[in-house]
C-alpha cells in the first residue's frame, strides 16, 4: 500500500490557510488519481494484505488514536479500491456486493427481490451467474481462508435467485 501510494506522491501535508476541508478534498483528488492509475495493480492478493493490515491494527492490543485513524483510511482505500474494481464488472457484481453488506436476512431478501423484480430476468440471470462463479471461486480456495458466512450469504441469495427464476419460468 505504501509503495502504490507513495509512487504518486500521496502524503499528508501540513495544515495551512486552505483549512482542513480543502486538505481532504485535495486528498481524494490524489487517492482517485492513484487508484486510476494503479488499476492493474489491484488484485485479489493485494485486497487481502488490505485486509490483514486492518485485521492487524484492529487486534492490536493498544489502539491508539494514530492508530484508529490509519485504520479508517486503510478501510477508506480497500472500499474505494473495491469501488474502482467494480466499475469494470457491471452493475451485477456490484448489487451482489451490496447484498453481500446487509446482515440482516429478511433486509437482504427484502431489497434482491425488489431488484429483481424490478430488473427482470435478464438482471436475474446476470446474478445468478455471478453467485455462481463466486461459489466455485471459494471452492477453489483451501483451507478456512473463506469467510462461512460469506460463504453462506452467497449460497443463501443463489438459492433466491434460482426461485425468482424458477418461478418466472413457470409463470411464462
Amino acid at each position: 500500500v505504501r509503495e502504490l501510494i507513495g509512487r504518486h506522491d500521496v502524503k499528508e501535508e501540513e495544515d495551512d490557510d486552505d483549512g482542513e476541508k480543502d486538505q481532504i478534498q485535495r486528498a481524494e483528488e490524489r487517492l482517485d488519481q492513484v487508484l486510476e492509475h494503479e488499476k492493474e495493480n489491484f488484485t485479489p492478493g493485494f485486497l487481502r494484505h488490505i485486509e490483514g493490515e486492518c485485521t492487524r491494527i484492529a487486534n492490536a492490543p493498544k489502539m491508539t488514536r494514530e492508530s484508529a485513524r490509519l485504520l479508517q483510511m486503510m478501510r477508506v482505500i480497500q472500499a474505494r479500491v473495491v469501488e474502482e474494481l467494480g466499475k469494470d464488472l457491471g452493475e451485477g457484481a456490484l448489487v451482489l456486493g451490496q447484498l453481500l453488506g446487509y446482515d440482516d436476512k429478511d433486509e437482504r431478501f427484502a431489497v434482491l427481490n425488489a431488484g429483481l423484480q424490478v430488473r427482470g430476468i435478464s438482471f436475474a440471470k446476470e446474478l445468478s451467474g455471478l453467485t455462481k462463479e463466486a461459489l466455485e471461486g471459494f471452492s477453489n480456495i483451501p483451507g478456512d481462508a473463506v469467510d462461512p458466512t460469506l460463504v453462506a450469504r452467497v449460497i443463501e441469495i443463489d438459492g433466491w435467485i434460482d426461485s425468482f427464476l424458477t418461478d418466472k419460468t413457470i409463470k411464462s
